[in-house]
């Protein structure tokens, strides 16, 4: 009885966690962010310790999962809010600009140099002397920019939000970012999912309700 009791809570568990991450959006248990990493650990703990655990059934394994489920629902409803997006998840930041190093970031992001040549050299790059920008991202990857390539895309607006970091990291500002989408019929940016920026080529920008998505060679930027 006690072993088909475990093959149960297993089952359980499984089924379970499939429908989590069914909810959830998520197709893998990889720790993107730093809320996907409590995920992986509160379920794993949660699973395992309920299935050994002769004293908790597999109903109430169902009802903790489906507490988790709705408390992690209710998180990811507050990542619309810029503010709670950011603490939450935490923020994209550039800790190479033209090639100097921010070391205010790069201390405030816990690293050290040859921990960072490392991830560098993962990256292809051998040399300080061949990075322009280098931003350090959620997940804890480190996306570079080498001198003399060509022109990369920033992400401004994400699901309503301005992402500070983005413009930080362009040179522009929020004043011109909103210049440039009203003079295109863009008042509202929390009615657009996305807008994404190409120097030289302009934007390319989706409304949250509409499907068709209009492509930078329709949307320029006017001024630089």
């Amino acid at each position: 009885m006690m072993y088909l009791t475990i093959v149960i809570k297993i089952v359980v568990g499984m089924l379970g966690v499939l429908f989590f991450l069914r909810i959830s959006g998520k197709t893998q248990m990889a720790q993107l962010t730093p809320l996907d990493s409590v995920n992986a650990f509160v379920l794993g703990a949660l699973v395992g310790g309920v299935i050994y655990s002769p004293d908790i059934s597999a109903w109430q394994l169902v009802f903790s999962l489906g507490v988790w489920t709705c408390f992690n629902m209710g998180i990811r409803y507050l990542l619309r809010f810029k503010t709670l997006r950011r603490l939450i998840k935490g923020d994209t930041v550039m800790i190479v600009r033209d090639g100097q190093i921010n070391l205010k970031e790069f201390k405030r992001n816990g690293l050290e140099m040859e921990q960072f040549r490392t991830l560098l050299r993962e990256n292809g790059i051998f040399s300080m002397l061949d990075v322009n920008d280098v931003r350090f991202e959620t997940n804890g990857q480190l996306t570079v920019s080498k001198k003399k390539s060509k022109s990369e895309s920033f992400l401004f607006v994400n699901n309503g939000s301005i992402l500070q970091s983005s413009l930080e990291g362009s040179g522009k500002t929020e004043e011109w970012l909103k210049s440039n989408l009203s003079r295109q019929g863009y008042s509202d940016i929390d009615e657009l999912f996305c807008v994404e920026w190409t120097p030289g080529r302009g934007f390319y920008v989706t409304q949250k309700n509409e499907n068709e998505s209009i492509t930078e060679k329709e949307i320029n930027d006017i001024s630089n």
